[in-house]
């Protein structure tokens, strides 16, 4: 048989393998076995998406499923197993214009940095900063899933520091909740977690430009969910928006002139679970006045 036959057979086999591992207790089990790990690593460090594109997309997938069972058994998670894991995964992340590709490795990264120690090797490799770089790509659930890893990493004080300091993860944060779609609460919840695990670390300092638009973008959030269906994604989503917002610190005065100084031009509704934002402290009061029943004193 050809080279590529033998491809073609390997291709329906992983897939094959892929679709098995989605059943729990099947997947605990694959995941346990030499025969089934050993050869996807294998194949994953093998070959190129450039050279093999079904296949790798297939093995990433199989090798992502297996990755969600979080137990002591599954190979994938021995030590060794995991840095090898982000080494190979960070050429997927960096050469491949396969969209597909991406998505998956994202899903296998959000399972991976759930540990420790693979969340260090992350950073080490500078994923965390290519991650951050994905949050404004087109493709909604490669901006979804690249925001689950972060989620770990961000609640890893250890990573924190390089988050806040050497990527651009708060202010592509920021733009990412102000635009996301408002029928999207799970992007923007997942968005909002990230922002406030960021927020945790008190030695971490967001410029005043940053502050501001993930102000005005939290608020903007909680403004609109309140008008939306009482969902529970919807209802934690302002819980935590209103949480955050609380605990942002105030930005430094801004130049009138500068991209900071733009965002003081809003006057923000300080009423609790509101956050509405309008143009002039009028039209605050008169709105403040009709809605709350009272004069609000500050803009």
């Amino acid at each position: 048989a050809s080279a590529q036959d033998v491809e073609e057979v390997l291709v329906k086999l992983v897939r094959l393998l892929a679709n098995i591992a989605i059943s729990p207790d099947a997947g605990a089990t694959l995941a346990a076995s030499s025969a089934v790990v050993d050869p996807l690593l294998d194949m994953l460090g093998a070959k190129r998406i450039s050279d093999s594109e079904e296949l790798v997309l297939n093995v990433v997938a199989a090798v992502t499923n297996l990755l969600f069972y979080d137990v002591p058994s599954n190979m994938l998670f021995q030590e060794e197993s995991k840095q090898l894991l982000c080494r190979l995964f960070r050429p997927l992340l960096l050469e491949s214009y396969n969209v597909e590709a991406l998505v998956e490795t994202a899903r296998a990264l959000g399972n991976l940095s759930r540990h420790a120690d693979a969340r260090k090797c992350m950073v080490s490799l500078r994923l965390d900063e290519i991650l951050a770089i994905l949050l404004d790509h087109d493709d909604r659930d490669l901006v979804f899933y690249s925001c689950g890893a972060l989620v770990n990493l961000a609640a890893d004080p250890e990573c924190t520091p390089r988050l806040t300091g050497s990527t651009p993860a708060v202010e592509k944060l920021g733009k990412l909740l102000g635009d996301a779609p408002t029928d999207d609460p799970l992007l923007q919840l997942v968005a909002v977690k990230v922002l406030t695990n960021l927020s945790l670390d008190s030695q971490a300092t967001w410029s005043a430009t940053d502050i501001e638009a993930v102000r005005s973008a939290l608020l903007q959030t909680i403004a609109e969910s309140k008008e939306l269906a009482n969902i529970s994604e919807r209802q934690q989503l302002i819980e935590l928006s209103q949480q955050l917002v609380g605990r942002l610190p105030e930005s430094p005065d801004a130049d009138p002139g500068s991209a900071d100084g733009a965002a003081k031009d809003w006057f923000y509704c300080t009423a609790p679970g509101c956050g509405r934002r309008f143009g002039s402290q009028e039209k605050l009061s008169a709105h403040f006045e009709r809605r709350h029943g009272e004069r609000n004193a500050g803009g």
